[in-house]
C-alpha cells in the first residue's frame, strides 16, 4: 500500500531528463523499483547495489542515477549524459 501511495505522489510530476542528444525521460523511482518513460516506451527495474551510484537494473536496462546526473543504457537506448530539468516555478 505505501509503495502503491508512493508511485502515486512521484507519478503526478516526476522529474524530466535531457540526455546530450536531445532525448528527454521522465522518471518515477521508490527505493526498490524505477520506471523510466520515453515517449513510445516505458522501462521497469529493480534496485540493485551499486558502490558508485543509485542503480536500477532489468534484463533490459539499466539507470544509474548521481544527484542530479543520470546514465540509461538499454539495447535500443544509448543515453549516457542525461541531466535533470528545473521545474519552471509557479507564479
Amino acid at each position: 500500500m505505501a509503495f502503491t501511495l508512493l508511485l502515486a505522489a512521484l507519478a503526478a510530476s516526476p522529474p524530466t531528463y535531457r540526455c546530450l542528444d536531445g532525448t528527454m525521460f521522465t522518471l518515477s523511482a521508490s527505493p526498490s523499483v524505477a520506471i523510466v518513460r520515453f515517449k513510445d516506451q516505458e522501462y521497469r527495474m529493480q534496485r540493485r547495489p551499486s558502490g558508485i551510484a543509485i542503480k536500477y537494473q532489468s534484463k533490459m536496462a539499466t539507470l544509474y542515477l548521481d544527484g542530479d546526473f543520470a546514465a540509461f543504457v538499454a539495447e535500443d537506448r544509448p543515453l549516457p549524459g542525461c541531466t535533470k530539468v528545473a521545474k519552471a516555478r509557479q507564479r
